[in-house]
This record gives C-alpha cells, sequence and structure tokens, in this order.
C-alpha cells in the first residue's frame, strides 16, 4: 500500500509539471471527437520515475530491449457516448502515441478503479497503463463514466462491471481516437490488442465480449491480457464472503451503484451493519480514497457488510435477493466464448480482488472450449500487475 500511494503522488507530480493546456478545437464534422483538452509531451525516463524503476525490475529490464520510442505524447480529449439508460453524455479519456517512430499497431487499456472522482487516467498523466507506447504503440484509455474533469460525468455513478455500457462507451473511444488519429495521417487498424489490470481486467474481458458480440466485422481482437479483476460479480461476491479481508473497499460502492442505475430501492440496513448502515450516503459520496474509507470501516468485512452476505445464496435476504438478478446479468464470463486467445493472471492472496473470480473465468472458459492461459500464485495484488503488464510487453517484443 505504501508504495501504491507513493506511485500516485509520483504521477499527480509529474501531471502538474509536464500538463500543457492544448485548445484546438476538433475538425467540424467529427461524430465522436468532442474536444482535445491538454497534451502532455513525455519521454521514458519519465514514465520510469514516476512508477519508481528501481521498484519493478520485472518491467523495466524487458523494456531496455522492446523499446521503440522514447518520447510520445498523452492527449486528452472528450468524446461522445451514452450512460447506461442511453442518454448521451460527454466523456474523457487520454491517447498515447509515440513521437519518434511510427505508430506499431493500438493497444485498448483499461484502467484501474478509482474510489474518489478526482482520479481516473486523464488526471494521472502518466500511468502504468501507457507502458505499450514505449514499444511504438497507440494505447487508448479511456476514463468512463464517472470520471473526468472535461466532461460532464464526474458527478454521475460509475457503472462498476455493468459490461454493455463499459463496451459500448469503450467501442465509442475508439471511434473518437479514430478521427483524433486521422488528423495526424494515421488510420488506427481493425487488429487491437485489450489488456487491464485490477478492476481494468474484469472491464477488459467485458470490452472484449462487447467487441466480439456487436462489433466482430469491425474489430479483429488478436489477444486478451487481463489480471487482478472481478470478471464475474457472482464469484467475486464469493470470493469476499469465504476470505472477508479487504484492503480495497470498493465493494459497498459497487452495491450503491448498481442501486442507483438499475432501481433497486435497497434497504441499505439489510446491505450494511455497524457505522456504514448509517453512514454509507457520505461516507461513499466519491471524496475519499481507498484509504480514507479503510480508516472509516476497516478491512475485515464482516465489520460492515450484513451477516447475509455471508451466507449461501438461498439463505440471503430480500435485499440482496433484489441485488441477485443484477450481478447474473453483468458477468464478463457467462453466455460467451472468446475467439481470441486470453491469458488471465490473478494472485492467490489478492486482498483487492478475491482469486475465485479468475478461478471463475478460468474454469467456465475452459469448459466451452476457449484458448486461456491461466497463471496465479502467491504475491500481492500489485506484484500481479507486474506480471500482467511484463506479459503484455514481451508479447509486443516478439510480434
Amino acid at each position: 500500500m505504501k508504495r501504491t500511494r507513493r506511485i500516485i503522488a509520483c504521477l499527480a507530480g509529474v501531471f502538474l509539471l509536464s500538463c500543457q493546456p492544448y485548445y484546438d478545437a476538433p475538425a467540424a464534422g467529427d461524430q465522436f471527437l468532442a474536444g482535445i483538452h491538454e497534451t502532455s509531451d513525455l519521454n521514458v525516463d519519465v514514465l520510469f520515475g514516476a512508477f519508481g524503476v528501481e521498484d519493478y525490475p520485472e518491467i523495466t529490464s524487458k523494456l531496455e530491449y522492446i523499446i521503440s520510442s522514447r518520447n510520445f505524447r498523452a492527449v486528452v480529449i472528450t468524446y461522445r457516448t451514452t450512460d447506461p439508460s442511453g442518454v448521451p453524455v460527454i466523456a474523457d479519456g487520454t491517447l498515447y502515441y509515440p513521437l519518434d517512430c511510427e505508430i506499431r499497431g493500438v493497444v485498448e487499456m483499461s484502467g484501474i478503479a478509482h474510489m474518489n472522482k478526482n482520479g481516473g487516467s486523464s488526471e494521472d498523466i502518466p500511468v502504468l497503463e501507457a507502458l505499450p507506447v514505449l514499444a511504438g504503440y497507440a494505447v487508448l484509455i479511456p476514463d468512463m463514466i464517472g470520471y473526468g474533469k472535461y466532461g460532464n460525468t464526474k458527478e454521475m455513478f460509475h457503472p462498476f462491471m455493468m459490461t454493455d455500457n463499459l463496451g459500448r462507451v469503450t467501442w465509442d473511444f475508439r471511434l473518437a481516437a479514430a478521427e483524433f488519429f486521422r488528423k495526424l495521417g494515421y488510420e488506427i487498424p481493425r487488429r487491437t490488442i485489450i489488456s487491464g489490470y485490477s478492476y481494468g481486467g474484469g472491464v477488459g474481458l467485458a470490452v472484449a465480449r462487447y467487441y466480439q458480440e456487436h462489433h466482430r466485422s469491425d474489430v479483429y481482437v488478436e489477444r486478451v491480457v487481463v489480471g487482478g479483476g472481478a470478471c464475474d460479480l457472482n464469484a467475486t461476491f464469493r470470493g469476499f464472503a469465504a476470505n472477508p479481508i479487504c484492503t480495497y473497499p470498493l465493494l459497498p460502492g459497487i452495491i450503491m451503484s448498481l442501486d442507483h442505475y438499475y432501481g433497486l430501492d435497497l434497504d441499505y440496513s439489510m446491505i450494511f451493519r455497524g457505522p456504514l448502515a448509517d453512514n454509507y450516503a457520505s461516507w461513499y459520496d466519491r471524496t475519499r480514497n481507498a484509504s480514507g474509507l479503510v480508516s472509516l470501516i476497516g478491512e475485515d468485512m464482516r465489520g460492515y457488510m450484513h451477516p447475509d452476505f455471508f451466507r449461501p445464496l438461498e439463505e440471503r435476504n430480500s435485499e440482496f435477493r433484489k441485488l441477485q438478478p443484477i450481478l447474473d446479468m453483468n458477468s464478463a464470463v457467462d453466455g460467451w466464448v472468446p475467439y481470441m486467445p486470453v491469458y488471465l493472471y490473478h494472485s492467490t492472496e489478492d486482498e483487492y480482488v478475491p482469486v475465485e473470480a479468475a478461478d471463475y473465468a478460468y474454469r467456465e472458459f475452459r469448459n466451452k472450449g476457449a484458448y486461456i492461459v491461466y497463471k496465479s500464485g502467491p504475491g500481492t495484488h500489485a506484484d500481479w500487475g507486474v506480471e500482467t503488464f511484463a506479459s503484455l510487453l514481451l508479447y509486443l517484443a516478439v510480434k
């Protein structure tokens, strides 16, 4: 956790020092690109310094062999998309692309989950998800709804693991990116790579599913490299119930988001317990970070989740039963067979997202005949983030 906080602080400092305003409006006639707001010209030393090169030799040692670009640009854009109800909104995202070599291809990255609405990939430049730019790739990182300082979604709930909306918002960002890059004389190829870690791991799978089910003739996903994510909400809930220590207390916010978008009208006295049952609205108002919330509710979920959360599904109370159909319909695993190879990573000691989520995805995909490679083992959530990104970078190196 200390390392994570230090990394975030470094990223914020780099952002303040390096980011310059960029006021050119997009050309008339763009269907998805709504605005171009900031540009930052960066280099490999800034990126390495931002996340602590000495802390991640597994990544940096490999990068020395694959670096094609040492100078690159980050551009924050806004774009047109829709919220889960289909209402038009303006969302934010960041594009990274090399300045000293030709663009070799595209990697579409899903970012981590932020507790605070002032987080997001466009407000933390550079981010680890930008690493493929050093291999000469354009990297597309949408903030998703609920984040971003230039669009109009910051005050909205983020639609946690609402798979259709996550896919739609990412697809619209891809189309906006295509309009942006076309002005630079670069056409985004049909082939793409999808990746992400932590919450971005589950989102990455949801995006791959959406692309396959809705845009198979438009885009070809050649590989999915994800890890550490809540691939399936039911499996995630089961994992937390079995192992209730959580150092990144996102679950109450997920439940509140699903309640909001699906109009469940939950009675939170039957969902939470203790001080959280009385203070959930103010504590989870998206102004606190993870450490601030842990200081309020602790790491043991038995202290803030209703006892029925830890019981078998059929023994849970009526409020959890209201929630159940929503969990069933928002799996990034159930009901499809990926046509693309999936590489999945997860720590067996993860205290952010339980390993049961990845176990479930692996078992289901394997049983359906999908090509899936699953690696797991001891280590922290951060350790397996390194494993995930190292795997992605090695693949880019040998392509």
